[in-house]
């Protein structure tokens, strides 16, 4: 019997995670603080919060990611995961809040995602946030966007096409349907719908090995069953 090497804890809890068996995933990495084991942990709490209905035990688990995401960061603050994962945790968690905290946590997330990416340019989630973050802000009604403006010192740049080009490259770097649903979506909403249905049934072929592809999958049969094609 050898000791368990970090690599195989890390790899044992992945495959728990794959599964979506979200909080044996988080205890199989036990006491583990490092930055790796954090930042895990904190995306997996985010997407536990997903999964709950009770809005707020779902609110106690984001803010429960976003301070394990700090916290790997605070760990190893040159590891892109630890930043990809508090730009994750905190983008749930915007839609949550109030306002000001709501207008924060927009700064923060476009921070965290650009830190992510300057450090690792070819991670597929990193800029699939970023493609969401566009989405999000694009869509945002004009009071909060004149708030952000201060916050951000001028009126961020954000557009659907911009969230298009985002979660393209996203599944350019990693083919993967949460990418190309998600994407699928914006073209839908600027009536871009032949585009759109295509890639709704592209999604549909690809890779299920996550949670997340498979909630994905599921989104895309819910649209092209009951959208206006």
């Amino acid at each position: 019997n050898h000791p368990v090497s970090m690599a195989e804890k890390y790899a044992a809890a992945d495959e728990l995670y794959g599964k979506g068996s979200y909080t044996e995933a988080i205890a199989a990495l036990g006491e583990d603080v490092s930055a790796d084991a954090l930042h895990r942990k904190a995306r997996w709490t985010a997407e536990l919060g997903d999964e709950t209905e009770d809005s707020t035990k779902k609110v106690e688990l984001y803010r429960e990611a976003v301070d394990l995401a700090l916290k790997s960061i605070a760990a190893d603050d040159k590891n892109y995961a630890t930043h990809k994962n508090a730009a994750i945790a905190k983008g749930k968690l915007l839609d949550h809040t109030g306002m000001n905290e709501k207008v924060q946590l927009t700064k923060d997330v476009k921070d965290h995602i650009e830190t992510a990416l300057k450090i690792e340019q070819t991670d597929s989630a990193s800029w699939h946030v970023l493609g969401m973050w566009h989405k999000g802000v694009a869509a945002l009604n004009w009071p909060t966007r004149m708030a952000l403006s201060v916050i951000f010192g001028g009126m961020p740049e954000a557009s659907n096409e911009k969230a298009i080009e985002c979660l393209q490259k996203a599944n350019e770097c990693y083919a993967n349907a949460t990418s190309v649903v998600e994407r699928a979506k914006v073209l839908y909403d600027m009536g871009r719908k032949k585009e759109a249905k295509e890639a709704l049934e592209a999604a549909l072929t690809m890779d299920s090995d996550l949670p997340v592809y498979r909630k994905a999958q599921d989104e895309a049969r819910d649209w092209l069953k009951n959208k206006w094609w």
